[in-house]
């Protein structure tokens, strides 16, 4: 996906930085044995691979902004080629209903349930083709069992300031309430490892670029940033290339906050609540957020049919938390002093060949002891 306006997404605009170009990453979670139909499931489905096959009042907007999406494969094709059998997946969970998101069901078998957030029914319902400018097809989940997630529910707590859901009841996997971008919009926590304890936390669109979440007081920009953000041969960078162009020139400050200009956001507001929840947390080493279309992860994390348990023990968040950073700018655009020498046109940041066919396996969820779940609760979330 491509040329979308970053103004439609963040505020304030760094130079440079006018358009997000990016994939998304969806995920294969897989349960060691819960007792229920879901010990396999997927976490989003990416863009579907004849997109221009959703509602035509969606594709003919995306067609007269300039925008492209391109997607060379899906979810279900790269399940299959792997080896993981479709009549397995229990269920297609969407962070939120967007096209980027929902990908087509209709690829799974009917046996396979949708887990849907709060509202979705109330608000999204009925769909695509009874209401002719809708933006989701009720084909989505015709023939299937449409379940909406209830974190007010038996199974809803308090995992630290987010409403969150046990979906399996052992501590293993979570869902978040995340709303703001769009209705009832959901993350995951997933449990990768026991010992040492380690977290993956599936944003979903709980933002669009790091640069919502990082820096801040507890993630601080470094003096020296390592690896190197702008992939050139020294080691390091020194942060004052990024603060010479930073909002705020605070190594402490976040660069963006979700826009309040017309654009993607439901409740730019609600969306901006829901990433301060989780910037405390984002600070520590054993938790690793990972946003759909972070594509600065680069070749850094493994993807599907590799599995992405070990990411702590491969140190994938010292290798990619600052990478961000290098899509602000072309690197022939800086002088030797960190400066920009001049900015013209847009940059392109990160070009994706397959919008949609980025899967991360997560597979043999670690179920918690009953007198460990307060620790879990009581994170900083």
């Amino acid at each position: 996906m491509s040329g979308f306006p970053a103004s439609t997404f963040v505020e304030p605009l760094v130079p440079g930085f006018d358009t997000i170009n990016v994939g998304s990453y969806s995920f294969l979670i897989k349960h060691r044995g819960s007792n229920t139909n879901y010990d396999t499931m997927v976490f989003d489905l990416g863009v579907r691979k004849d997109w221009e096959n959703l509602p035509e009042t969606f594709v003919a907007g995306i067609k007269g902004s300039g925008c492209k999406i391109k997607v060379q494969t899906d979810v279900a094709s790269i399940l299959r080629e792997n080896g993981q059998s479709l009549d397995d997946v229990g269920a297609i969970i969407w962070s939120r209903w967007h096209f980027d998101h929902a990908g087509d069901p209709q690829t799974f078998p009917a046996t396979t349930d949708l887990v849907v957030s709060p509202g979705f029914k109330k608000n999204m319902i009925p769909a695509y083709p009874t209401v002719r400018d809708a933006h989701v097809n009720e084909t989505a989940w015709e023939g299937r069992e449409l379940i909406e997630i209830d974190f007010k529910g038996d199974k809803g707590l308090k995992l630290g300031k987010f409403d969150a859901y046990d979906f399996y009841g052992d501590g293993s996997f979570y869902l978040l309430s995340s709303p703001g971008h769009a209705v009832g919009h959901m993350s995951a926590l997933a449990r990768t490892t026991a010992d040492p304890a380690s977290i993956m936390l599936l944003g979903g669109d709980i933002a669009h670029h790091w640069g919502e979440l990082r820096p801040s007081p507890y993630t601080p920009l470094p003096e020296m940033i390592s690896p190197n953000s702008l992939g050139r041969t020294l080691s390091v960078c020194p942060r004052r290339v990024f603060l010479n162009i930073h909002p705020w020139k605070d190594p402490e400050r976040l660069f963006f906050d979700p826009t309040t200009e017309p654009g993607w956001h439901l409740e730019a507001a609600e969306a901006k609540q829901s990433i301060d929840k989780l910037m405390e947390a984002d600070a520590y080493d054993n938790i690793f957020p990972v946003t759909a279309h972070d594509m600065t992860l680069g070749e850094t994390v493994e993807l599907f049919p590799e599995k992405a348990n070990d990411w702590m023990a491969r140190g994938w968040t010292e290798a990619t938390r600052w990478g961000f950073c290098g899509g602000f700018m072309p690197m022939n655009e800086m002088d030797d002093k960190g400066q920009l020498a001049h900015i013209t046109g847009s940059h392109e940041v990160h070009e994706s060949t397959g919008a949609g066919s980025k899967i991360m396996s997560i597979v043999h969820l670690e179920h918690m002891e009953e007198g460990k779940k307060a620790e879990l609760h009581n994170l900083p979330l």
